[in-house]
């Protein structure tokens, strides 16, 4: 395969080898972004096509650099390793009530940039093959992730109750249908009478991940429940 290439002359920079990895970045960067926006991400399509292209474009003038005036082409697409971190971390969010989002987006983002890179230099194959798989996982990934979560009969929540009184109630009756309450952490609450309860939930396997958050739900002074990630 990289003879081949390298027969094609694509190795090597021109006009046609500049606007063909260009075009490749846009490609590769562009099936990524349509998968964040189908899922209303905030960096989708315009987002990794940018990060892709400029990977690209930061590999092609290292290499530029390299055959003109010599060094070492690796230290440019190293700072590009280092600093997708800061947009990556820009879209990772924390909700009000400590659930996080945007892992996925920014790692994306970092893998969109190595791929850039590695389209950059002329490692059209790597780069293709980088870009199936990570469609593969951004897409099927989750949902192998959502039904094993669902099997371990664990929860991590954030309850707020209307009052500290309802917390001992509701824990003692818990306890009563075999279900453990481990990692109890309280909180404040908007409500100045009220009080936010973190903890780890496990559930017998009679429950299932649905019937046991609407028990949770179902308590008496319960105003809010939601599952949080860690």
């Amino acid at each position: 395969m990289l003879d081949t290439i390298e027969s094609w002359g694509l190795l090597a920079l021109s006009e046609w080898t500049i606007l063909l990895r260009l075009m490749l970045a846009v490609v590769c960067g562009g099936v990524l972004g349509l998968e964040r926006t189908r899922k209303r991400r905030p960096a989708g399509l315009r987002t990794y096509m940018l990060v892709c292209i400029g990977a690209t474009v930061s590999m092609m003038t290292a290499q530029f650099m390299s055959q003109t005036f010599g060094g070492d082409p690796g230290r440019l697409p190293a700072q590009v390793i280092s600093g997708i971190g800061f947009l990556g971390a820009g879209t990772i969010m924390v909700t009000r009530y400590y659930k996080v989002k945007g892992l996925t987006t920014a790692a994306g983002l970092w893998v969109a940039a190595c791929m850039g890179l590695a389209i950059g230099i002329g490692f059209y194959f790597g780069a293709v093959v980088t870009c199936f798989v990570l469609i593969f996982v951004m897409i099927f990934a989750d949902k192998f992730e959502n039904r094993y979560t669902k099997r371990l009969h664990k929860l991590h929540l954030y309850i707020i109750f209307d009052s500290i009184q309802h917390l001992k109630p509701f824990m003692k009756d818990l306890r009563a249908k075999n279900i453990d309450l481990s990692d109890v952490e309280t909180s404040k609450s908007d409500n100045k009478e009220g009080i936010g309860l973190f903890c780890l939930l496990k559930f017998p396997s009679a429950l299932t991940h649905t019937e046991a958050l609407a028990l949770v739900e179902s308590y008496e002074g319960v105003l809010f429940v939601e599952e949080i990630d860690y």
